[in-house]
């Protein structure tokens, strides 16, 4: 153990390296002090360096991140906007199912009604609006002048003077018996 501790004094002689039991004010050689700020330096410069490889890696993560989120959030909004969408259109395809539904049902009715109507009526045959005159079982005019202009080619057909020449015919035989 002495010899140790002769070794290490010997050792510190050489290297001009201070010992507890030394003076620690006394400067230590300007090669150990160009070292030491070479170490730190060196030091120093690793440390900002690999902060700064640190720091880009933790950015683009995070911007990747980022990136990322904004696709998951605008995903999520487009389904939503989707959703809400088909919803809005299938109540609007209800409601206008619905209201075709009941439209047709009003003007169905209408129609029944207006064709009844229709029917209780008689028209004129030469002109189609509704007649006033009635000629006989099927023949009806609106107005003198279109009896007038359709009697040229009703007259063959026409029941009302077969009808009136039987009757007085019956009526003239029935009397003369």
């Amino acid at each position: 153990m002495a010899d140790e501790q002769k070794c290490s004094a010997d050792f510190d002689q050489e290297n001009n390296f201070q010992t507890p039991n030394d003076d620690m004010s006394e400067p230590v050689d300007d090669r150990t002090k160009r070292m030491v700020a070479e170490l730190q330096k060196h030091w120093i410069t690793e440390y900002h360096n690999s902060r700064e490889r640190a720091l880009v890696e933790l950015t683009e993560k995070l911007h990747q991140e980022f990136l990322s989120d904004q696709q998951n959030i605008r995903s999520e909004l487009l389904q939503q906007f989707k959703d809400e969408l088909e919803h809005t259109r299938t109540d609007l395809e209800s409601k206008y199912r619905d209201q075709l539904k009941s439209e047709n049902a009003k003007l169905t009715e209408k129609h029944r009604r207006e064709m009844s109507e229709a029917k209780k009526k008689q028209w004129c045959c030469q002109c189609e609006n509704e007649a006033i005159y009635h000629c006989c079982w099927n023949t009806a005019y609106c107005s003198v002048e279109c009896q007038q202009t359709h009697w040229q080619s009703h007259r063959k057909l026409c029941r009302r003077k077969k009808t009136t020449a039987a009757t007085n015919a019956q009526t003239s035989t029935t009397t003369a018996t």
